[in-house]
């Protein structure tokens, strides 16, 4: 009898398989047997696990016709002898030392089950599983579910190791449909004496690159059933052996399963079936109202119409949250104690508080140097709340250095809010209500100090009046313009004193901090050759707004935006027109941002130090203030090439090459680099470049010459390409390095 039996039901994942069954023999617990149960594979899955059982004598193969993997893991399970049982899907894999931390665990404690931390698998990169992270973020021997409720997140079978006596005592089945494992696994749960929590990773939970067929399925009207079934089962077991865990549950099936459960019913409108709608209504039944204070607004108000089976309305608001056009109006009472309410009918007084769910979203719309000032212009929403009743409000903008909390103002104004068209990164855009700030700071105010500590500061807003005051960082969509300025490098002479630009729809004066202040004083109140072959070397149209009153409305009180223009790019006082800039500040390369055309300021030195805006990998704006050794002054494509020139301070030892860096994983890759002088030229074939890792790679560029340079990018330029079907983007990092992105 081996120690442990794991059961592994697969159904036409050939192109998976391989890598599972390479990570079981891979296990340092050699005492297992591996039951693989062909569930009417139409591929040659079957045939590679013939294939292993030659040369592996613990593998065993049992075929049957396709009857879903709730059966087959049935099926397993009456074919296993181990004294502890495992689960694992045929698509994905096991770390080598999970099950022998498992076992030992169990051995140890006499626990009924152990289970253990999980990471998500696409292609080669790992990264924490959301629904694992908490429950497992410390190791707990001998607890239970009850003692420690996050587990109830823990509703998979596969990163778990059963002692077989307690399963069979429980007498535990898989039902034969689809979401089998969440029934099972809580009864499990619920039914142990104790459990062990292991921090360590014990299972790789591969994200299929199928995923979006997979997505879709998910709401056709079987799925949905299946899950729905599963979500009352496990409902009602916790109702009756556990009801202290229910509010948890209930929160995470209300953010996960009821939000599929609005998104098919929605699509399918009044043609839902009549089954569908009894479940999802049986399942709320048994929620307490209050629970659905857990959900933002918006799901909240659509899984209230599900309830209350207003299908047409739950269409049109589902369609209007998707499209970015619900902004239900936003209200407010209470002196001392403000609290605040979205308004809609099918949402009742106590269920309509909001007041936890305010947030201020601010981000960029246009940034460029003009007269030696950095000035911007900006977009701020609460949420994505309609606020007519928020009419006068202050909105601050500073820089605040990170680690030291330093702060410079910016800009201080008293605003209004309006509707405004404002881009989406779908390529549209779509009618926002907030309110519009800007900026305009001379970099006389960085004394000395500040400069010496080459700190990187983050650009915020504050929105504040009416009994609220909210905070963000200044961030937006990563690849939208504005783009981020490029270094620009000022007269030597210090850049004369312009007074801040005023603004023609706004008339309180943006506010700039005076040359005659102190310059370190915080301000009162509270952020990169010849074409070769790389070498490499390992370890070293949005729908338009309604004109009149959309359809979803109906008088039930959501605001419905109304149509309003894109604003149009015209110079005037209070604006910072790019044209200018280029024109008027010294050394501006004139260049157009490519595809976006957006012309880009850039940094600014001063004594020494550049002065870079830069957006992070979160769209986060600011500042980073740094000094450089090599710079780029040339990016441009060149068929299929990326091509990348400028000039180095100090030739160093050796020849220098070129360097791309992933971010996500350190993998590295070398490109020749040719030098005249200091000046240095190279050339990337993007077709070389390697397959990108997630759904977004990112490259930095770094000049290597016996030590690392990242090349100060001094170019307004940001060639976009597509090469054999893949999308290339140059972008800046956030230090203002050059950084090639594959998305």
């Amino acid at each position: 009898m081996p120690i442990l039996s794991v059961i592994v039901p697969f159904h036409d994942v050939e192109k998976y398989l391989g890598p599972c069954l390479d990570s079981l023999a891979a296990q340092s617990l050699r005492d297992l047997e591996v039951i693989c149960v062909d569930d009417g594979s139409r591929d040659g899955a079957a045939d590679l696990v013939e294939a292993r059982m030659a040369a592996d004598r613990r593998v065993r193969l049992i075929r049957q016709d396709n009857q879903g993997v709730g059966n087959a893991r049935n099926t397993g399970l009456r074919h296993a002898g181990g004294r502890y049982l495992a689960f694992v899907d045929g698509d994905d894999t096991v770390p080598p030392r999970a099950f022998h931390r498992l076992v030992s665990s169990l051995e140890t404690t006499g626990s009924d089950l152990a289970c253990g931390n999980v990471m998500r698998l696409h292609r080669n990169l790992l990264v924490p599983s959301w629904a694992h992270r908490e429950a497992f973020a410390r190791p707990l021997r001998r607890t239970h579910i009850t003692r420690h409720p996050l587990l109830v997140r823990d509703r998979m079978l596969w990163n778990k190791v059963y002692r077989r006596s307690f399963w069979e005592s429980l007498g535990l089945t898989f039902p034969e449909r689809m979401y089998e494992d969440q029934p099972v696994a809580m009864r499990a749960h619920v039914g142990a004496s104790s459990v062990d929590v292991l921090k360590g990773v014990v299972y790789h939970w591969r994200l299929r690159e199928e995923r979006s067929s997979i997505t879709e399925r998910r709401l056709e009207p079987g799925n949905l059933r299946d899950r729905l079934l599963s979500v009352l089962e496990t409902s009602s077991l916790l109702a009756e052996r556990a009801p202290e865990l229910k509010p948890y549950f209930d929160r995470d099936t209300l953010d996960i399963d009821l939000a599929v459960a609005v998104e098919a019913v929605a699509r399918m409108g009044g043609a839902a079936d009549a089954e569908l709608l009894d479940l999802a209504g049986s399942y709320l039944d048994g929620v307490a109202p209050g629970e659905l204070l857990s959900l933002p607004f918006t799901r909240r108000l659509m899984v209230r119409l599900l309830h209350l089976r207003r299908l047409e309305e739950l269409a049109a608001v589902f369609d209007r949250d998707r499209d970015g056009r619900l902004w239900p109006h936003l209200a407010s009472d209470g002196l001392l104690r403000r609290r605040w309410y979205a308004r809609h009918p099918a949402v009742p007084p106590p269920l309509a508080e909001v007041t936890g769910e305010l947030a201020l979203a601010a981000r960029l719309l246009d940034i460029g140097w003009r007269d030696g000032l950095l000035c911007g212009e900006g977009w701020a929403t609460v949420g994505r709340f309609a606020v007519e009743g928020l009419r006068r409000m202050r909105v601050r903008v500073w820089l605040e250095e990170r680690g030291t909390g330093d702060r410079l103002a910016l800009g201080d104004e008293i605003v209004s809010p309006a509707w405004r068209s404002v881009s989406q990164e779908d390529g549209g855009a779509v009618p926002e209500h907030g309110f519009a700030f800007g900026f305009a700071w001379d970099p006389a105010a960085l004394g000395p100090a500040r400069l010496a500590r080459q700190g990187r500061w983050d650009l915020w807003a504050e929105l504040r009046g009416a009994g609220l005051r909210l905070a963000a960082k200044v961030a937006g969509p990563r690849w939208l313009p504005p783009s981020v300025p490029a270094p620009v490098r000022l007269a030597a002479a210090e850049p004369p004193f312009v007074p801040a630009p005023r603004r023609v729809t706004d008339p309180a004066a943006l506010l700039v901090p005076s040359r005659d202040a102190a310059p370190d004083r915080p301000a009162v109140g509270s952020r990169r050759g010849a074409a070769a072959t790389p070498r490499r070397w390992r370890g070293d149209a949005p729908r338009a707004a309604d004109g009149g009153r959309g359809e979803a409305d109906g008088g039930r009180g959501e605001a419905d935006p109304p149509f309003v223009p894109a604003p149009r790019r015209t110079p005037g006082p209070g604006r910072c027109d790019p044209e200018q800039a280029v024109a008027t500040t010294p050394g501006h390369d004139a260049g157009h941002d490519a595809g976006l055309g957006v012309p880009v300021p850039g940094p600014v030195r001063r004594a020494g130090v550049w002065v870079v805006p830069v957006r992070g990998g979160r769209g986060v704006w600011g500042l980073r203030l740094r000094r450089a050794e090599a710079f780029v002054s040339e990016c441009r494509l060149d068929g299929d090439a990326l091509l990348v020139a400028g000039e180095l301070a100090d030739l160093g030892d050796g020849d220098p090459v070129l360097r791309l860096v992933r971010r996500t994983d350190g993998e590295e890759m070398y490109f020749p680099l040719s030098l005249t002088g200091h000046r240095f030229r190279a050339r990337v074939p993007l077709g070389e470049v390697d397959a990108p890792v997630g759904r977004e790679s990112r490259w930095e560029v770094v000049i290597d010459q016996g030590r690392p340079l990242r090349p100060l990018v001094r170019t307004p330029a940001r060639p976009a390409a597509t090469v054999a079907g893949r999308r290339f983007q140059v972008d800046r990092s956030d230090d203002g390095t050059l950084m090639l992105a594959e998305r």
